[in-house]
This record gives C-alpha cells, structure tokens and sequence, in this order.
C-alpha cells in the first residue's frame, strides 16, 4: 500500500499551487465588484445579514434548549452547505476550518506541530497551541444564506439515525424535552418578532396610517359611504391600525365574512360600517378587497439617495425631493384627493400645479408652478364594471396609443428570447404601433371603442391581428400584431396602453341609453363640427360646451362622409353628463403620506408589540387556511426571489422598515416552521406526539419516506414559488 501511494504523492508535489492563484483571482475581482458598487453591495449584505439574524435567532432556539437539556450539539450552523467557515474550541486554543474539499496534503515534517493543515473537511487553522480534546459544537457559517440547521447528536432530518447508548443523544431524552427541543426555534422566532416590534414602536416608526387616499367606484367602500380622507379608527375588533390592517382584513376574510369599520370623517364624528370584500373587475391580483387605496403625501419623495434619480426627476418634472404642492391652477388643494380630484375634473391638455420649495440653507419658500400634461383614460375606474366607457354626452372618442411594446408579441418568453436571436432586419423594418398613434381600425371593426378593442383582441388570441393607425395627421399604415394572454390572469393583451383620441373630435361610438342620459344618434365615425351653435376643434371644447350648457337641449353638428347633420342632446342639470376625467401622463413622484407610531413608554411599546406579532402570526395561518379552501389564489403568494427582491427594495429605501419587515418575516417564519409537514419543525412534533402515544418511534423506514415526500413536496413549493417569483420579476 505504501509502495503504490508513494509515487502519487510524488506527482502531488510537482503540480503548480493552482488554488491559491484562483482564489487569489475570485477575492480580486471581488474586491472591485464591491469597489465599483458600494452602495449596491450595502444593501445586499443588509438583507443577508437581516435574513442571517432571523434564521440565528431560530436556530439559537433549538441550540440554547438542547444545551440546557444536556443534548450534545455537533454543529451549529447559518447557512447550509458546503460550509464557508467552522470554528470549534478545544482545550488550549481555537480551532478554525474553511473552504472544505481540499484534499489531504503530504507533510515533511509532523503536521500537528504546524498552525495550518490541509484536510479533507478544508484548510484548518489553529489559534493558540490548538491540542487537546474538542469542545461538542462546532460554529459553522454556510454558503447558502437561506437557511440553517442545529446538528445534534441522535437527530437527522431525514430519517432515523444508529442508535446509541450516549445519553446526551438528542433520540435518548424524553419526548416532552425533545418536543420542547424542536418548538424552541418558533418560539424565538416569535419572542424576535415580538422584540423588534416593541423596539421600534419604543422609538417610534414611520407607517402608512389607516387613512382613505381613494376609494374606487361602486365599490364596497363606495356603497357604505366611505370617501377620501376619512380616517379607519378600528377594524373588527381592534384598535391598534395601521394600512396594513385595511388591505389584510379583506384579503383574507372569507368569501361572505362581514368586515367592521370604525370611520371617523373628516369633521370628527365616528360612524361604524359593515363591508364584504369581492374581486373587483380588473383587479391585478386574485384577491378580495374593498376598493381603497392608501393615501399620498403632497411632498415629492424625499427618500431618493440616487443622484442621478433625483437629477431624472428634476430634469423631467422640474421639481426636487421635498417640494410640497399647493395648488393646482391656482385654486389652493389641503390634501392629495383634492389635488387628484380637480385634476381629474379639468379635462384641460394640462394642469399647472403650484409647489412650495424651502431653501434648506436659508429657510426661504420659493413657489413654483409645473405644468404636467393631462390624458383621459378609456374606461373609469369602477369596480364592477370592466367597460364604464368613458364619454363626453355619450359620444365616446377613438383610442390613442401612449404606450406600446415594441413587437409582435407582448409576452416575457419572446422579449427574452430576442436577446439571444439575431436581428431580423426585415422585422426591424416592418412598421409597428408607435405613441401617438390613432387605432382607426383592428380586425374588422373601424374606429374601435375600448371595448370592442378588447373583444376583437380576445378573438385573435396567438393569431395576427390586422391594425390600422393613423400616424400623425394624413398617414394611414398597416400592419400585423398577435395578442398574447397576459400571465396570472385571464386578460388578453396587444400591448398597448390606450386613451381617448381628445385632440380630434371624432366619434368612435355612442353610450349605451341609459343612466338617465338620453344618447343621440350619431354614426361611427363622425367628426363633430358644433356644439350649440358654436364650433368645435376636439373633445375639449366639447367637453366645456357640454358643461356650460347643464339643464338645456343642445344641437350636436357633425359631418360624416359628405354627410351633414345635426343631432339633439338633452344635457341633464343633476346627473352628470360627462364620464370622462383627466390624468397625469406623468406621475409626479409623491410620497406616501406617513404619520410616526410612537408608544408612550415601556408598557404601551410592550402591548403594541404583542399585538403586531399576533396580528402577523394569525394572518399568516389566516392566509394557510384560505389557501386550503382555495380562496386566496397560490398566486398571490411570493418565493424565496420574490422576498429577496422586496427586502432589497425595502433595505434601499428605509433601514427602519426593513427592520419592520424582518419583524414581520419572522413571524412568518414561526407559523411556516410550525406546520405539521415532515422535515419542518411541525411535523417533527407531530412524530414526536405520535411516538409518546405508541409507546415508540415508528418504524425507521417509515421515517424516512415520510422525509423523502416531505423534501419532494417542499421542494416543488420552493421551485414553484420561484419560478412564480422570476415571471413576475420578468414581467415587470
């Protein structure tokens, strides 16, 4: 044996020392990745190391519990495999292993009398003499953050181990003490949850408070009479809310399940209201809710740290982080929805909108005005109905396109497909929808109303799609788009963003009758050229002479063809005969509007404390059991990529919500980790009740395919979940 192991270890000691060269190479290039990418590289090492600390807090559970029930730990680790780092103490020193897979290296000399030692667990260090006998618990930290494991003596997750006659083995203590073992990293998972809650409402955090920025059309809110600016003082039975607790009460009630609302309005006085939340019509997510948005700020953002977003900003809306709008064509707005609200009833081209900008050097208000161009939407925001035209006395305008995807098709698979596919100049060439373009046909039908749009794209699901737009104000082009299903929902999609055609008064459709407004009758197509004897150059003017004329029967003069003729409208003094509003074409980068939760002392950061962690965990098992019955969709859920993305958005934007968020993770985590699944801390508990009832372990077979279906069935989770995740990210 020592003849044929010679001449190996002879050509070991002439090839060239390799490893060190390359991982000299992979901590360089390192080094100027973090270089050129500081602030990048901060916030990554934020969410690891907040991710770090909730997985150390429950495994330090299990840890602690098993040392003070006399178990012998082996390892204790942060991450998971292959390990990074191992730290273990022995009786005259520390002993410290990294980077494992080195295989054992030939030594001249005794290697115990050396402080480094290549092995086959990795390079070992030894601080101290190093000698003596180990310590039970090696320290590990893994490659893999996203997780992490107590290793004990007697204990596997996948199976049952050798038996053994030690008795510190984790499989030779009572049940009671093993149970108490493995519930030990929930519980410190909560304990965590409930710290960093009490923390920070001890120091006061930044919330989006329970007040009514919007509320959508005929929706729950809408019929219980719920409006802007009215404050939710109490959801069910608690008091302690914040928006969080507006948008998950819904999302989770079951289907039929009454929602209580305290309201208080804006002059003081409190009424209690009753909804049930339903999916509205074009909802984006598979979720139930009530149809209120969060409120915004008047402030733009003041939490842009990128200097070349807030220079964006300034070069595109002329206005800078903290500038606090006050008027909006020269009538002074309080709020954001009285801001929102005049804008949307202007139906101008623009809105000039007044700011207030305070010199941080001087304390001087300087006033500004920006003028944001306005579009009118094709359909109004209703939650019941998906096709509430938008109109001006029935008459509803053609479709303009202010937005489109390059492209045939709209869907991720083919976008990221064209990155690795050569440039068809053909392609390229062929004309294609462009912004400003007026849809004047699409399929068979001329002069498409949105919803006609929508139902001829529906026809030509994965098939082309004739179009025809008019391009500026002559030029008519022809070409082919093929619709795509858009992913998570059922909606069919040309990838376009479309609003009213405004600038041309041409008529695309007339109203349903309906609504107490009597439509007249004008043929598709027509061009409006008077409004009460006075003449029209767009829907603007229309729109005003339509408003200036409430209570009175107006003649509408249009032309069609060579066709002249003129149509009767009789303009309703009460019931509004305009559904059209305007909006922004550039969204002004407000805040949203925060108000400081700050306990009083001790006791009360305590109490809130408490009821946020409760209010996570029960939601949390809420969500599971909505699940099982299928009335939250899977959909609605995010994987291990989805959560990474949001821990790095919420670190880059705000350290104290990020420490919120972890808060809220770990009270995630607690629930997860405490389901009745094999493999996961619950249903290690569950073996362990049902040993205690036997008598006895159940068979070692057994355990082990309950563990293998157990790794099956999360892993497909953990797959499906980011796969579901990845879309999403691609999609948007």
């Amino acid at each position: 044996m020592t003849e044929a192991t010679e001449p190996k270890q002879a050509e070991i000691k002439k090839k060239p020392a390799l490893k060190p060269i390359l991982t000299g190479a992979i901590l360089v290039l390192g080094a100027v990745l973090i270089f050129n990418h500081l602030q990048t590289f901060w916030y990554i090492l934020l969410v690891a190391l907040g991710f770090g600390a909730v997985i150390m807090i429950h495994e330090f559970g299990h840890f602690i519990v098993a040392k003070l029930s006399g178990i012998k730990v082996e390892a204790f680790s942060i991450g998971f495999p292959p390990t990074l780092l191992g730290i273990q103490k022995t009786e005259e020193g520390l002993r410290i292993r990294i980077l494992p897979g080195s295989p054992p290296q030939p030594a001249e000399d005794d290697a115990n009398d050396k402080p480094v030692e290549q092995t086959e667990t990795g390079t070992v260090f030894t601080l101290g003499k190093g000698g003596g006998k180990p310590s039970d618990t090696e320290y590990r930290v893994g490659l893999i953050p996203f997780g992490g494991f107590v290793k004990m003596l007697g204990q596997e997750d996948t199976g049952a181990v050798d038996s053994t006659d030690d008795p510190r083995s984790f499989a030779n203590k009572p049940v009671s003490v093993r149970i108490g073992v493995v519930a030990a990293g929930v519980i410190f998972n909560a304990i965590s949850a409930f710290l960093i809650f009490m923390i920070v409402f001890l120091v006061g955090m930044d919330l989006s408070p329970a007040v009514v920025g919007d509320v959508q059309l005929n929706s729950p809110a809408d019929r219980a009479g719920i409006v802007a600016g009215d404050r939710i003082v109490k959801v069910n039975r608690e008091s302690f809310v914040d928006f969080t607790n507006v948008v998950l009460a819904p999302a989770l009630s079951a289907k039929g399940e009454e929602i209580t609302f305290g309201v208080e309005k804006a002059d003081g006085t409190r009424k209690t209201v009753s909804l049930v939340a339903q999916k509205g019509a074009m909802a984006g997510m598979p979720l139930r809710t009530l149809g209120i948005e969060r409120a915004t700020s008047m402030t733009i953002e003041r939490g842009i740290k990128d200097p070349a977003a807030v220079q964006l900003i300034y070069d595109t809306f002329g206005v800078k982080p903290g500038d606090v709008a006050t008027t909006v064509n020269g009538e002074t707005v309080g709020a954001y929805w009285d801001l929102a609200g005049k804008i949307e009833n202007l139906l101008l081209p623009k809105a000039s909108v007044g700011f207030d900008r305070v010199d941080p050097a001087t304390g001087a208000t300087e006033k500004i005005n920006v003028d944001v161009p306005l579009y009118w939407p094709v359909r109004r925001d209703n939650f019941e109905l998906e096709y509430d035209m938008a109109h001006v006395g029935g008459m509803v305008p053609r479709i303009e396109v202010i937005g489109a995807e390059a492209g045939s098709s709209s869907g991720w698979l083919a976008r990221l497909m064209s990155l690795f596919k050569k440039a068809d100049v053909e392609a390229e060439a062929a004309p294609q929808v462009e912004i400003g373009d007026i849809i004047v046909k699409i399929g068979d039908v001329e002069n498409p109303t949105y919803k006609e749009l929508r139902e001829v794209t529906v026809a030509y699901e994965d098939k082309e799609m004739p179009v025809t737009v008019l391009r500026g104000e002559d030029t008519y082009i022809t070409f082919t788009r093929t619709p795509k299903r858009q992913r998570g929902t059922d909606r069919v999609i040309l990838g376009i963003t479309p609003a009213l055609d405004v600038a041309h008064p041409v008529i695309a459709g007339m109203l349903e009758p309906g609504d107490g407004l009597e439509t007249p009758t004008i043929p598709k197509g027509a061009t409006v050229t008077a409004v009460a004897g006075e003449p029209v150059a767009n829907f603007y003017d229309i729109a005003r002479l339509i408003r200036d004329n409430k209570g009175e029967t107006v003649e509408i003069a249009y032309q069609h063809g060579e066709e002249r003729a003129v149509a009767s409208l009789a303009i309703p003094q009460d019931t509004a005969p305009i559904n059209a509003v305007s909006q922004p074409a550039m969204v002004l980068p407000f805040e949203y509007l925060k108000e400081t939760y700050k306990a009083s002392g001790p006791v009360e950061a305590v109490k809130w404390g408490v009821k946020k962690t409760h209010m996570f965990i029960a939601q949390t098992y809420v969500t599971l059991q909505r699940l099982i019955t299928r009335e939250v969709s899977p959909k609605a859920l995010s994987g291990p990529v989805g959560i990474v993305s949001m821990s790095y958005k919420i670190a880059s934007q705000s350290i104290p919500d990020y420490i919120y968020f972890l808060g809220l993770i770990s009270s995630c985590i607690a629930v997860m980790n405490l389901l009745p699944l094999p493999i996961v801390d619950g249903g290690v508990i569950v073996l362990l009740i049902i040993e205690k009832l036997k008598g006895g372990p159940i068979s070692p077979k057994l355990q082990e395919a309950i563990s293998y279906a157990g790794l099956v069935f999360l892993g497909t989770v953990f797959l499906w979940l980011t796969y579901n995740d990845i879309l999403n990210l691609l999609i948007h």
